[in-house]
């Protein structure tokens, strides 16, 4: 049966359930006599269980990976000439389409009961308190082990990307999200504080213009009295291939 409510902000209780589901298949297979079975009857008895219990740590396991995932804010880098282009699509990256399931999972990380869930323990802090302590002594080196990022360091640190880490974590699946060109026929605004990935969306989309072989202008916002380009501007020919001087300078 589908909830329409979800609860995963809880101990995975699924996990067990799965051991008494094998240990109840193995009984059936060991013992089919004492439950009046015959040996292929227990046979079917005991597949059942224990799909019951692949399907019950399949559940326990997606609660965990969950409440992992708040607390996680996962790296996506991408290297200019790896960024997929089309001539129909414009690439904008990873994420996933937000629904009325992510705003109810985003309240649900906010409340008061489940901050054990969302922020990071107490070996975390001690964690970053330690590098601040060692940074200047003989034992600095301690703080590469704590700062190394790779998925088996459990105090590793938030990548300096910025955003809060529930935000993206209320989603397990992501896929790479595209728009039609067509779509870029008017003028688009973009908006936000520092570092929340502004620059990083220009460059995406400039990135994968040149490789359609389209001209692209890039500018700031400030003309000079003397008129033509802003200083600073870029203008890409693709019938040349490489940047080529501003008139007016």
């Amino acid at each position: 049966m589908s909830y329409p409510i979800e609860a995963l902000l809880r101990p995975a209780y699924e996990l067990r359930a799965a051991p008494v589901s094998l240990a109840g298949a193995a009984l059936v297979v060991n013992w089919p006599h004492v439950f009046l079975m015959s040996p292929d009857l227990a046979q079917a008895a005991a597949a059942t269980l224990v799909a019951h219990a692949a399907w019950r740590t399949w559940q326990g396991v997606k609660v965990i990976r969950y409440r992992r995932n708040l607390r996680r804010l996962k790296r996506y880098s991408v290297a200019p000439h790896a960024i997929p282009h089309s001539n129909k699509k414009l690439f904008l990256g990873m994420g996933f389409r937000w629904d009325q399931r992510h705003t109810q999972r985003l309240r649900d990380a906010h409340l008061p009961q489940h901050r054990r869930y969302t922020e990071h323990g107490c070996m975390y802090d001690a964690a970053r308190r330690l590098e601040l302590q060692v940074e200047h002594g003989s034992f600095h080196w301690l703080s590469r082990i704590t700062r190394c990022d790779t998925w088996c360091n459990p105090l590793r640190p938030l990548p300096s990307v910025g955003g809060g880490p529930a935000i993206h974590g209320v989603e397990l699946s992501e896929s790479q999200i595209w728009m039609n060109v067509d779509d870029r026929v008017g003028h688009t605004l973009v908006l936000g504080t520092t570092r929340v990935g502004k620059t990083r969306l220009a460059e995406l989309l400039i990135a994968q213009d040149i490789r359609r072989g389209e001209v692209v202008i890039v500018g700031c916002t400030t003309r000079p009295p003397t008129g033509g380009y802003p200083p600073g501007t870029v203008i890409w020919n693709p019938w040349i291939g490489q940047p080529y001087p501003q008139p007016g300078f």
